[in-house]
C-alpha cells in the first residue's frame, strides 16, 4: 500500500490525468443529474482532498530543500565571516609588524611560524624563510615585542630557531637603568632569571635589554622586565627574576635580523690580517 502512495505522490500528474478520464468516462455513462451529484461528490471527498494533500506534500518537500540551502549559506557566511575576521586581525599585526620594522636600522626579513616544537613548552620553531631569502645561521630572530631566538639551522626555504625558552640558550643582558651586565637563563623554560652580584643596583619593573656583548644580539634590544630580586639565599648574588616581554605561546609573524654574528666579522677581519702578512 505504501508503495501506491509513494508512485502516485511522485507522479502526480500522471495520476490525476488517469482517475479524471476514469472518472469521466463513467459520469458520461449516467444521467445529466446522476453526472452533476457525482461531480460534486467526487469534489468534496477526492479531488479537493487529494489536491490538498499533493500541495501539502509539495509544500513540505520545498520547506526541506529551502531549509538546506539556508543551512548551506549559513555556513558559506559564517565561514566567510571568520576569514574575514582573522585577515583584521592579521592586518593589524602587520601594521603594528610595519612600525616596529621602521623603527629599527637593521635589515629586517619577515617571516611566518609554519611549525612549533610538538610539546607543551616547546624550544624551537621552524619559520618559512631559509637561504634562498637571505638567513644564516645565528640570525638574530625578534617580534614587535622583543627577542625571540636565534636561527640554529638553515636550509632552503626554511629554518629552525631556538627560542629563548630552550635551557641552552644563554643571552648577555643588561639592565636600561643602570647597565649592568649579566646572563638570562632559564632552567624549565617558563622562570626567566639573572644573576647579580649583591651589590648591583637593580629593581623590580627595571627594563631588562640585550647587551650586545653575546656576538649575536645587537645592543638594546627589549627582554623583558623584572618582577622579583631575591636576596639573602646567596652572599656573593642574588637572583632577578623578570617576566620576558614576548608571548612564545602566540608567535605568529616575525622577523629574522639580517646580520652576521660579530665574531665572523672579527674572524675576517683576523683572516683578512693574516693575508695581508
Amino acid at each position: 500500500m505504501q508503495w501506491i502512495i509513494q508512485f502516485i505522490v511522485h507522479h502526480r500528474n500522471l495520476s490525476s490525468l488517469f482517475l479524471t478520464v476514469m472518472l469521466s468516462l463513467w459520469m458520461l455513462s449516467g444521467s445529466d443529474a446522476r453526472q452533476a451529484k457525482i461531480a460534486r461528490t467526487l469534489t468534496m471527498t477526492v479531488f479537493f482532498p487529494f489536491q490538498f494533500t499533493v500541495a501539502q506534500v509539495a509544500r513540505a518537500r520545498n520547506i526541506f530543500a529551502e531549509n538546506r540551502r539556508l543551512r548551506e549559506e549559513l555556513t558559506s557566511l559564517r565561514t566567510s565571516a571568520s576569514f574575514l575576521e582573522e585577515q583584521a586581525a592579521e592586518n593589524e599585526r602587520l601594521r603594528d609588524l610595519l612600525g616596529f620594522r621602521e623603527s629599527l636600522d637593521y635589515t629586517l626579513l619577515p617571516a611566518r611560524v609554519v611549525a612549533r616544537e610538538p610539546s607543551q613548552l616547546y624550544r624551537s620553531l621552524v619559520l618559512n624563510v631559509g637561504k634562498n631569502q637571505g638567513v644564516d645561521l645565528y640570525m638574530p630572530v625578534v617580534s614587535k615585542d622583543g627577542i625571540v631566538g636565534r636561527v640554529v639551522q638553515v636550509m632552503r626555504h626554511i629554518s629552525l630557531v631556538q627560542v629563548l625558552q630552550d635551557p641552552s640558550a644563554r643571552t648577555s643582558v643588561m639592565t636600561k637603568r643602570t647597565r649592568s651586565v649579566g646572563i638570562l637563563e632559564t632552567e624549565n623554560g617558563r622562570d626567566f632569571f639573572i644573576r647579580h652580584r649583591t651589590h648591583v643596583d637593580v629593581q623590580q619593573g627595571d627594563t631588562i635589554i640585550t647587551s650586545g656583548l653575546g656576538g649575536i644580539y645587537p645592543k638594546g634590544l627589549v627582554v623583558g622586565a623584572v618582577t622579583t630580586v631575591r636576596e639573602g639565599v646567596d652572599p656573593l648574588f642574588k637572583k632577578t627574576l623578570l617576566e620576558p616581554s614576548v608571548d612564545f605561546d602566540h608567535l605568529e609573524e616575525l622577523f629574522v635580523m639580517q646580520i652576521s654574528p660579530q665574531w665572523t666579522v672579527l674572524r675576517g677581519e683576523l683572516d683578512s690580517v693574516e693575508m695581508e702578512k
